[in-house]
């Protein structure tokens, strides 16, 4: 066996808390009933997950869902709504996409997650992969998306790397710098010009000014109740070999998306390889997460009829056609990989069954990958949630002791300055 003791977290959008027939009617996304029950499902789920001892729950950015498959456009928001409900599990987000986002404003946002979730917000930042969104959101900063079928994919997705790494760092740098300046291509912060001569200012905020009264630095309140150099950062859905490298530089974890066993150990490969070309020593395995479905149930039959109502119909309704499907290609594969559920099952995205089915397939994926960190994607919303929340129980209770597996979860570093008295005290 690999880790005797991993770590999980909980993917949720959510969706529409719709049937997939209720889906096809059109427009579930816009249905004031739809979003409540799927919120109510997700609450039940985030719950539950950590009452189970899952160490995170995360959402994920997508805008102008009116299909209802993906409801999701403030993972951040979404996080405070959850850290309201909980008191250990931490909150994270799979993930904010940075090249469409203010740098600035997102760094501000998350320091207040921190603060609402007494320090439990973990970060998580993705590339953006659908256009609708990235395009539109992200217009005054020159966005695009990555992705893959788009004709103008290798510019494209340059200016989007571009806009992720400079807008990473001003995020970092406005959590770890009291005050700072930041001189890029893309920003200058703060802009050349501002007078702001305030006595209150050079008396409480010494340096923010230059003696000529122009603005000189800036800094973000609050910081983070983290110390921000422990404050553990994502980067999810990644196969991209700039994206593991430029993780392994950054300390960062990608969480692979591929359940093909020889794509994800070459990722895991260069991820080790290039975290050893900056000093960093890692066991191979360490330091990278892997996205999994996990469905459990009393037979193989009704955990495939759980999955098919759930992400087997949100993948292949919506997925496909963003490219999603080549993540299940096998080395050397040609042709067109069949868009349905029992793909996602026979190349091991999607691992349903009883629980000796279960544990059979997820101890391959931890003595294969070694990896001490899944995340499931939950299909809150159109999956039954009494069927999602049965599996999670099997999941803790039944499958991982049966590998001799236990949960392990992180405890967050808060700031020395910190006296310990929070906001529930």
């Amino acid at each position: 066996m690999g880790a005797d003791k991993i770590r999980l977290g909980a993917f949720l959008l959510p969706s529409a808390g719709a049937t997939p027939a209720q889906y096809e009617e059109g427009f579930a996304g816009q249905n004031p009933n739809y979003y409540q029950d799927g919120l109510r499902d997700t609450s039940r789920m985030l719950l539950q997950a950590e009452e189970l001892g899952f160490d995170f729950a995360a959402f994920s950015e997508h805008h102008f869902h009116v299909e209802g498959l993906e409801l999701s456009n403030n993972p951040v928001m979404l996080g405070s709504w959850a850290a309201m409900q909980t008191r250990r599990i931490r909150i994270g987000q799979m993930g904010n996409v940075l090249p469409a986002r203010n740098p600035l404003l997102l760094a501000e946002d998350l320091a207040m997650l921190d603060h609402f979730s007494q320090g439990r917000m973990v970060a998580g930042f993705a590339r953006g992969y659908q256009s609708r969104h990235v395009a539109t959101v992200g217009q005054q900063q020159n966005a695009y998306s990555t992705q893959p079928t788009d004709p103008e994919f290798a510019e494209h997705d340059r200016l989007n790397r571009e806009l992720f790494n400079e807008h990473y760092e001003i995020i970092r740098r406005s959590w770890a710098e009291p005050m700072y300046k930041h001189e890029g291509k893309h920003w200058q912060i703060p802009p050349k010009g501002i007078i702001w001569n305030h006595p209150a200012t050079y008396d409480m905020a010494p340096g923010m000014v230059a003696e000529s009264g122009e603005l000189d630095k800036i800094g973000i309140a609050p910081l983070t109740l983290q110390k921000p150099e422990t404050i553990e950062s994502f980067i999810p859905f990644s196969t991209s070999p700039a994206t593991i490298e430029w993780a392994a530089r950054e300390k960062v974890m990608p969480v692979i998306f591929t359940p093909i066993l020889e794509n994800a150990k070459a990722c895991i490969d260069l991820y080790q390889k290039t975290a050893q070309s900056v000093g960093r020593e890692l066991a191979w395995g360490d330091g990278v997460g892997h996205f999994r479905e996990i469905v459990v149930a009393d037979t193989d039959a009704e955990a495939h009829a759980i999955m098919e109502r759930g992400l087997g119909f949100i993948w292949t309704r919506w997925h496909d056609w963003f490219g999603l499907n080549e993540a299940l290609r096998r080395p050397g594969e040609k042709g067109v990989i069949a868009n349905k559920p029992s793909t996602m099952r026979d190349r091991g995205y999607s691992i349903c069954g009883t629980v000796d089915t279960v544990a059979r397939q997820i101890e391959t994926v931890l003595e294969e990958l070694q990896t001490k960190v899944i995340v499931l994607w939950i299909a809150a919303g159109p999956a039954p949630i009494d069927g999602l929340l049965k599996s999670n129980e099997l999941l803790v209770e039944k499958v991982l002791p049966k590998l001799g597996i236990e949960l392990e979860q992180v405890q967050p570093q808060l700031r020395d300055e910190f006296t310990g008295r929070g906001w529930r005290d």
